[in-house]
């Protein structure tokens, strides 16, 4: 039996369907699993059945966020993002997470003052539906002002949302114990990946810094599993695997090596 909070996100498979995705999960055994919505053909409802049907809840689906250039598009963003969460909330799921988005390129603290306008009533309307809204920090300045585990805690705070902790995207966080710590109270999801940080071996590998299969890279993923676990995190934890050897490779072998890998991983440290 696979460990009961590890889940796979539909991300791993990136250009699967859901009905593929799904039959490798169920195959996996898997009692989690991470939805794109984007993937779903606007059939959210029925998506998340068919999920329940193979005895597996949503750790979370990735929604759209907000324009923060684009003020007059929020309210529209909002009532599809609420949607998404009566959805998550219908079939006891456990999140909905979105992207910050761009900047406006007015100062930092403005943007997060915009941010918290946009979408901060959402956190509001998540929380009476018991379900965890979060955004994710990254270095992908097209979808995220917001690059750091010290600065999403700011954002938290201001506008109520949780933090996605990916580990692809905050590895290199000074202090990382310590980070993880001050953010414990707005973890609302994790995600676990690995980096090949280099050097690059040859034709047909990774790039440095590009990810890996789970537990083929250089990262310390017990050492930060650990520092995880002591926040008093007690959700699932999510396999996003994107990369250059599941496109190369194929999904699949790469996916069960990392299930197989974590699973390991989850029961020795007693997760």
């Amino acid at each position: 039996m696979v460990h009961p909070r590890l889940s796979v996100n539909a991300l791993s498979s990136y250009s699967w369907t859901f009905e593929q995705d799904l039959e490798l999960w169920r195959d996996l055994g898997i009692g989690w699993a991470g939805l794109i919505e984007a993937k779903l053909n606007k059939d959210l409802s029925g998506s998340l059945r068919k999920l329940a049907d193979a005895g597996i809840q949503a750790s979370t689906v990735i929604a759209q966020g907000f324009d923060l250039l684009a003020p007059q598009s929020w309210e529209a963003s909002r009532d599809a993002l609420h949607k998404t969460i009566d959805g998550v909330a219908d079939h006891d799921g456990w999140s909905v997470y979105i992207t910050p988005g761009r900047t406006t390129f007015a100062p930092w603290g403005e943007v997060l003052d915009v941010f918290a306008r946009a979408a901060g009533p959402s956190a509001g309307y998540a929380r009476s539906k018991d379900v965890r809204l979060a955004f994710e920090p990254s270095f992908r300045p097209d979808v995220s002002f917001i690059n750091t585990i010290r600065d999403a805690v700011d954002a938290a705070e201001a506008a109520g949302l949780g933090i996605v902790v990916d580990f692809g995207n905050c590895w290199m966080e000074r202090d990382f114990r310590e980070v993880l710590l001050r953010a414990a109270p707005h973890i609302a999801l994790v995600q676990v990946g690995d980096t090949k940080v280099g050097p690059v071996q040859g034709p047909g590998q990774p790039p440095a810094s590009g990810r890996v299969p789970f537990g083929e890279g250089d990262l310390s993923i017990a050492r930060m599993l650990q520092d995880v676990k002591d926040t008093g995190y007690t959700g699932p934890i999510e396999l996003e695997l994107p990369g250059h050897l599941g496109e190369t490779e194929g999904y699949e072998p790469v996916i069960r090596r990392g299930v197989e890998k974590a699973d390991l991983l989850f029961e020795e440290l007693g997760l």
